[in-house]
């Protein structure tokens, strides 16, 4: 009989600081969500990509100018959360939160909070930093053994909660699958990732006062989903397909519908993308909402240094040192 397991991972790095202050009431929180790309520690353990482990001009110098260069971005982008893909460990968020701490009079407007995790072995995983107490994390991972190949290794999506005044906001982080080793052969592995995410808002948004974004590089463009219709000015219905989604009791396939702002009000879709590929550009970095949540103010960020003058992103070029990424930030406002 096919089976597979569904692991939910209640223990996971958290960071707290312990500055205490009083929220006041909000209706909205800015978000960024940022893959930025490869970013290791200067320690070698054996778990970084071999241009990291093999390179002779890699070391703590290094690493500490890209580390100040994140930070600088993030001080200029100015979200409230700030979402990371591809950080090596939780104790680079140590060394962000300490460069990052003390940055403002007004201790709402520094990110107090944090939190990170990754699959045990796995080079890289995802980076929440938040000017909002975050609660009940949890980290969703996928163990399938119902295909013909091995499942390759898939960063797991974290599950927290923002409290943002006196609300509270859920964040559902991902970083699926690339296309490395063909766009057909790596679809079935994203097909599975889309399934725990549409099992989990399917959850969520069970109570029908819950607010959800789901955000992070999807490796997966948004002419890729199941776009529905258009669904209002500057966002599109997406159905989160059923294709590998958990079945129900009753032997029917539910879909969640989410929406996603990659879209004009007429319809077109908004420039640039996120990830410039080829000669060409793709829009695989998202923001979806669900529930109670709806977004605004959504764009790629190309105001920072981090993109040249035709808005393409600025990789990080190891044997240079200069570069920040090979995606662009983006960034929106979410209504709740």
């Amino acid at each position: 009989m096919k089976y597979f397991r569904f692991i939910l991972i209640c223990a996971a790095f958290i960071l707290f600081s312990n500055a205490v202050f009083i929220l006041q009431a909000e209706e909205s929180v800015t978000i960024a969500s940022w893959n930025v790309q490869t970013f290791f520690d200067a320690e070698k353990n054996g778990c970084e990509y071999k241009d990291f482990r093999s390179s002779s001009v890699w070391g703590q110098k290094e690493y500490e100018s890209r580390l100040d260069r994140l930070c600088g971005a993030i001080k200029r982008i100015d979200a409230d959360i700030f979402v990371m893909e591809e950080i090596e460990n939780q104790g680079i968020i140590y060394d962000i939160s300490n460069r990052l701490a003390g940055g403002s009079w007004n201790p709402r407007k520094n990110w107090n909070y944090a939190c990170f995790a990754k699959t045990p072995g796995d080079a890289i995983g995802c980076a929440v930093l938040s000017r909002f107490p975050l609660s009940e994390l949890s980290v969703h991972v996928l163990d399938i053994r119902t295909e013909n190949k091995p499942q390759p290794a898939m960063r797991p999506m974290i599950q927290v909660s923002a409290a943002v005044g006196g609300k509270t906001l859920v964040l559902l982080v991902n970083h699926w699958k690339s296309k490395s080793g063909g766009q057909e052969i790596s679809e079935k592995w994203r097909d599975w990732q889309e399934a725990v995410l549409n099992k989990i808002i399917l959850q969520l948004t069970e109570d029908q006062e819950t607010a959800v974004i789901a955000c992070g590089d999807f490796n997966r463009d948004i002419n890729e989903f199941r776009c529905v219709s258009t669904a209002g000015a500057g966002s599109a219905n997406i159905k989160l397909h059923g294709k590998r989604t958990f079945m129900q009791s009753s032997g029917t396939v539910t879909e969640s519908a989410v929406y996603s702002p990659w879209f004009s009000s007429d319809g077109a879709l908004i420039n640039p993308g996120s990830y410039f590929y080829n000669g060409k550009w793709e829009r695989i970095d998202h923001f979806f909402s669900a529930g109670t949540a709806s977004i605004t103010d959504f764009a790629p960020d190309v105001t920072g240094e981090w993109a040249g003058e035709d808005g393409v992103p600025c990789r990080y070029q190891i044997h240079t040192g200069s570069g920040w990424s090979d995606h662009l930030p983006i960034k929106c406002r979410v209504i709740f």
